[in-house]
Parts: structure tokens; C-alpha cells; sequence
């Protein structure tokens, strides 16, 4: 028998999630806002519509729709308008990467008249044609009426489907706008050792030499992988400039309100902010290109330490902030499933995860964060020669003074404190 599923909204991620079911012979019913024309002789769907009401009419009498809109006010008008036409067994699939308070309301506002369940999906438009990593936070009764369904949009590796189910209100919004949160230090942190390596090595085809290596040991990542692509390309000029959709202001924005610290994650965000300032960018430039001499092979082996231990405070920040609120919300989620669902299937896939596996109560407690602040004087010697360079390294320099502030006790905290009962009348607090 063929499953049926309905998806609201067809934009890129939308199309390839369908072609993918198609193509696992499963019918379609598509509502989108905007008119589509498709044959549906060929590509099996039964109906294309923007009236939600045909588009309701054509699903069984188990409906499973999954939502693929903008996040915010569309997905709020869209619950609004189903709220009143669905049944109590007929499932809601969120796959937006909504902001998790806006879901904690969105369950308020469905008041139990639909089952609704919200879903962070990570891989990208290739991820959708091939396979998906799917964060979902739902009941175990709910998951296994649509597990039929949702295994065709996974990605499978050894009999695996990346998949971890989350207990808690609106839990998985929160651990994928943590995954993009470490998505966005990440590429950060590739960006400047790219940089670096441009100006030692000139010659792409030495730069993407060095790539191919990295990507066959424990510092091999997916987001490394895109770069060795991109550099395989002909090049294109783009404008000088990052975009961000919100998610990692939001996860920053959640990380100071709740007393946690991101500083690397936070610099990544920053420099996106500064990217887009163009004018004061181009104000005043100086290119001087200073040159020293340095023995590769000994440089070399200091900027893959740097990249190792910059990439895992990375995560570790990240996961340390989901341990915290997790316990703030008492949702439950299981971070082995976690990271292993990770591994192979999304966008920050990488072999530094291993690692992460058997942590007990805190990332920071795992014998090779401790190796890596034993390993500060290599940060310490990366950053002399960038200064040296005139080389700018927003990621880089805050992992080693976050890195600094725990092992030396050079920085005199109390003086702040002082200062601020001084002319504040603060509690001070004695030892």
C-alpha cells in the first residue's frame, strides 16, 4: 500500500523532501500559498492547490502533514487556520527552524485539537534528495504512528536512522538552533585557517592538497568537505559579506539571558554583524603585506591543533548550553543518541564527535578538552604569528583567552566588583 502525506509550502527544501518520497513511492498532496504547475501523472502527486480546503480533502482519514514554511507569523496563521479542521489523531509536522518559545506558544494555541510535534532537520537541500538528520521531540506512541512515514526522509548508514527523539515541549527547536549556534563557530573558525593558509601556501592547489589530508584524520568535518568543493570549483566573486537568519543571535541572545557562556560562538556571530558594515569596511585600507619566515611543516602541525582544539570548544560550549537548559525545562534528551544521530547525516558532522560520545555530566570534563588547555601555548604561538601578519582572528583569539582565564589566574575579577559597589552599593561576596 503507498503512504499518503500532505506538505504545506514548496520552496527548495520542500521540493527535494518531495522528489525524495516520490522517489520511495509514497503519493503527495501539496498546499502552497503562491500557484505551482507540476504534471502529477509524473511526478505522483495528487494534488497541487492553495486552497487548503481541497488540499485537506485529498489526504486520508489519518492525515500526516509536515509544515515547510517560513518560521514566525506563517506558521502561526497556517496552525490557526488547521486548528479547526483536523482531528485529534491527525499529526502536524513543524520541520521550520522556529524559535522554541514561538513553538511553546504554538502548542498553547492548538490546545491538544491536533497532534503537533516539532522537528529540526539538518543536511541541507542535498540532505532532503538523500537523507536527513532529524531532531523531533514527540510522545513514543505519536512517533511510531508516523515513524512509516518520516524513515523515508532519514538518512540511513549500518541499519541507523538519523533520528533522536526528544521529551519536552518544543526541545528539538531548541537543540537545532544550538546546532546552528556550533554551525556558525565552525564556519567561522574554517574561515580563518583558510585565510592563514592562502597566505603561506598562494597556490589553490596546495591549499586543497592540505584539505584532502586534513579530511582523512580526526579533524575531517563536513563543513571542511564543502570547502575542498568549493575551492574544486572555478571561482566566483560574491560580495565580501555574511548573511544570518537569527538562529545563532538566538541562541546567544538565550546563552547571556541564562547566565552561559558561548564566547566563541558569540565572535562568530559578531563578525557576521561587522561583515555588513560596509561603509566603515571600505573607509580606510591599508594592504601591506608584511612577510616572515617559518618553517611549514612545524607551522603547519601547530595550525591543525589550533583547528582541533578551537572546533571542540566549539561544541563543547554548544552542548554545555543544551545540559543547562534542558535541566531548566526538564526536557529529556539523551545526548549519546544525540551526537551519534549527528555523525554521517548533517551539517555539523564531525569525526571530533567521537570524542564526545561518553561524556558523564559535563562536556568540559572529557580528557580531551583537558589535553587541549595543556595545548594553549600552540593557540599562544598561532596567534603571534598572526599578529605578526596583520591577520585577523575574532574565533581563534577568544578560545584562548577563554582557554587562558582557566588555566592562569591573571585576571582580577574582584576589581570589577569593587568598583562596582563602589558606586553602585553592591553585595559583596567574602571568602
Amino acid at each position: 500500500m503507498k503512504k499518503h502525506i500532505g506538505i504545506i509550502g514548496y520552496g527548495a527544501m520542500s521540493k527535494n523532501i518531495t522528489i525524495n518520497l516520490i522517489k520511495k513511492k509514497n503519493i503527495i498532496s501539496i498546499f502552497n500559498k503562491e500557484k505551482i504547475i507540476l504534471s502529477l501523472k509524473i511526478y505522483n502527486i495528487k494534488i497541487i492547490t492553495n486552497c487548503l480546503k481541497k488540499f485537506l480533502v485529498s489526504l486520508p482519514l489519518l492525515k500526516i502533514i509536515f509544515l515547510l514554511i517560513k518560521t514566525g507569523k506563517p506558521i502561526k496563521k497556517i496552525i490557526l487556520r488547521l486548528k479547526y479542521k483536523l482531528s485529534k489523531n491527525d499529526i502536524v509536522i513543524d520541520f521550520g527552524n522556529s524559535f522554541f518559545k514561538e513553538t511553546f506558544l504554538n502548542y498553547k494555541i492548538i490546545n491538544k485539537k491536533f497532534i503537533f510535534v516539532s522537528s529540526g532537520i539538518s543536511g541541507g537541500c542535498l540532505g532532503a534528495l538523500n537523507g536527513l538528520c532529524c531532531m523531533i521531540n514527540c510522545l513514543i506512541k505519536d512517533y511510531k504512528k508516523m515513524f512509516f512515514l518520516l524513515k523515508n526522509i532519514f538518512f540511513l548508514k549500518n541499519k541507523r536512522f538519523s533520528c533522536c527523539i526528544s521529551l519536552g515541549f518544543a526541545s528539538s527547536h531548541y537543540i537545532k538552533m544550538i546546532h546552528n549556534g556550533i554551525e556558525y563557530g565552525i564556519l567561522q573558525l574554517i574561515s580563518e585557517i583558510y585565510f592563514i593558509l592562502k597566505i603561506f601556501l598562494i597556490k589553490k592547489k596546495k591549499i586543497i592538497n592540505v584539505l584532502i589530508k586534513w579530511n582523512l584524520t580526526d579533524f575531517s568535518c563536513y563543513l571542511l568537505k564543502i570547502l575542498l568543493n568549493i575551492l574544486l570549483k572555478k571561482k566566483i566573486n560574491i560580495i565580501d559579506t555574511i548573511d544570518h537568519k537569527g538562529t545563532g543571535s538566538n541562541t546567544v541572545l538565550n546563552s547571556i539571558k541564562n547566565n552561559i557562556n558561548i564566547n566563541s560562538i558569540f565572535e562568530a556571530l559578531i563578525i557576521r554583524i561587522i561583515s555588513k558594515n560596509i561603509f566603515l569596511r571600505n573607509l580606510i585600507k591599508n594592504n601591506i603585506k608584511i612577510k616572515i619566515k617559518i618553517q611549514l611543516s612545524i607551522f603547519f602541525e601547530i595550525l591543525k591543533n589550533v583547528f582541533l582544539y578551537c572546533k571542540l570548544l566549539c561544541y563543547i560550549q554548544g552542548f554545555n548550553q543544551l545540559i543547562k537548559i534542558s535541566k531548566k525545562y526538564n526536557w529529556k534528551i539523551n545526548f549519546f543518541n544525540l551526537i551519534k544521530t549527528y555523525l554521517n547525516s548533517c551539517i555539523i558532522d564531525s569525526n571530533i564527535l567521537f570524542y564526545l560520545l561518553n561524556f558523564k555530566k559535563n562536556f568540559f570534563l572529557l580528557n580531551i578538552f583537558l589535553k587541549c588547555i595543556k595545548k594553549i601555548n600552540l593557540i599562544k604561538k598561532f596567534i603571534l604569528i598572526s599578529i605578526k601578519l596583520n591577520f585577523i582572528n575574532f574565533y581563534i583569539s577568544s578560545c584562548y583567552n577563554f582557554l587562558l582565564i582557566i588555566n592562569y589566574n591573571n585576571y582580577n575579577f574582584k576589581l570589577i566588583q569593587f568598583e562596582r559597589n563602589y558606586f553602585g552599593n553592591h553585595i559583596l561576596k567574602f571568602i
